[in-house]
């Protein structure tokens, strides 16, 4: 694998992350008073977690730390493709290689894979032409998704997320105890019931990016949720005497066979009153609430591409090394995929800094791969 590689001397500094102020009033933006210094108040919050919980040359992620899986794969758009959807990545016929981190959500990277949790994904495309939104990678070749199997969030207010960060990490165990309160009542039903659940194989379940993306540049924009789903139906039985790693094995026997593993990605876009047949007042697709689910009856997931795995060894050194060291952020992103709501527009710092973080205490270079593995 070759890789473009550039090392910022002070890893925590977000300084030079830009908090992006610019917001996109026509797709339903809003920026929330302080939103900038909450993220920064949490970045510092995590970065103090992850130096204080981990030891140099073992640092992990401050969650999603424990990967199920890295897989190899081929992301393929769609020939048909819809106009309106082919914007940005999206060049009907157009293959993408690509290197997928599967993951659950839990801070312990020595959590069993058994234990109620949440699942993750992250999808980095490779050769993908163009300047990028996240200015310390813009000249990077990559195109990043990140998504939850849960289709909403469990808060979508910057001030609640920050009380959220500030309980849970404090030396006190009543606030850590409470700390779900911060979310509210709606807040915590969805945190509880995003990491509630158990699963048999990762490749066998439904993802989502539960928070909105652009779509477009220009006046055709779009705002737009993605989803993947598997292609087969198969659900393997959780085993009766689950091993730590039980869904990493399950991942490991499902693409050591012949056949391929595939996904559908799918693009579910936002309908506005007066914008199209189907339409719905705003506030029910608010591009700021990401606690709470697009109507899929009036706006439905359109499938737009396929990833798929083909058979592979997934503990090879190479790739177990490589996920450790890959970074996903979604603002590693053409400006065709924007990320939009007050969500994403806090993930572009706190991700940035976890990332550099981790580099600054493991010793490794910060790196984006810009061709096949």
């Amino acid at each position: 694998m070759s890789s473009d590689t550039a090392t910022n001397s002070n890893p925590s500094s977000s300084m030079d992350v830009p908090f992006p102020i610019e917001i996109d009033e026509q797709l339903g933006e809003r920026l929330q008073p302080n939103e900038a210094n909450f993220t920064t108040e949490m970045s510092n919050i995590i970065e103090n977690l992850v130096r204080t919980r981990d030891q140099p040359g073992h640092a992990h992620r401050d969650v999603h730390a424990k990967a199920t899986g890295i897989l190899r794969g081929k992301f393929t758009i769609d020939e048909n493709i819809p106009p309106q959807f082919a914007k940005g990545i999206f060049i009907p016929g157009k293959t993408y290689d690509c290197i997928v981190r599967f993951s659950n959500a839990n801070g312990n990277a020595e959590q069993s894979d058994a234990k109620s949790d949440g699942r993750g994904f992250a999808m980095k495309l490779l050769d993908v032409p163009g300047p990028k939104l996240l200015e310390s990678d813009k000249d990077a070749k990559t195109q990043d998704f990140v998504m939850i199997n849960h289709p909403i969030f469990f808060t979508n207010d910057p001030k609640a997320y920050l009380s959220l960060f500030e309980k849970s990490t404090s030396s006190n165990p009543i606030q850590k105890i409470t700390a779900p309160l911060a979310l509210g009542l709606k807040g915590a039903m969805i945190a509880v019931k995003l990491g509630s659940g158990t699963i048999g194989n990762p490749l066998q379940i439904q993802y989502y990016s539960a928070v909105p993306f652009q779509l477009g540049v220009g006046l055709d924009r779009l705002a737009v949720k993605y989803s993947l789903k598997p292609v087969s139906d198969q659900k393997d039985p959780i085993p009766n005497h689950p091993a730590e790693d039980y869904l990493h094995q399950a991942i490991k026997k499902s693409v050591s066979g012949q056949e391929e593993m595939r996904f559908r990605f799918m693009v579910q876009p936002r309908v506005v009153a007066g914008a199209g047949a189907e339409q719905v007042h705003g506030h029910e697709m608010d591009v700021e609430d990401s606690m709470t689910e697009w109507c899929q009856k009036k706006s439905p997931f359109q499938e737009i591409a396929t990833l798929s795995f083909p058979p592979q060894d997934i503990d090879t050194p190479e790739m177990l090394k490589l996920g450790e060291r890959l970074s996903f952020n979604v603002w590693h992103s053409l400006a065709e995929h924007k990320p939009l709501g007050s969500m994403n527009r806090a993930r572009k710092g706190i991700y940035e800094r976890v990332s550099r973080i981790r580099n600054d205490m493991n010793s490794v270079p910060r790196e984006e791969p810009s061709t096949s593995v």
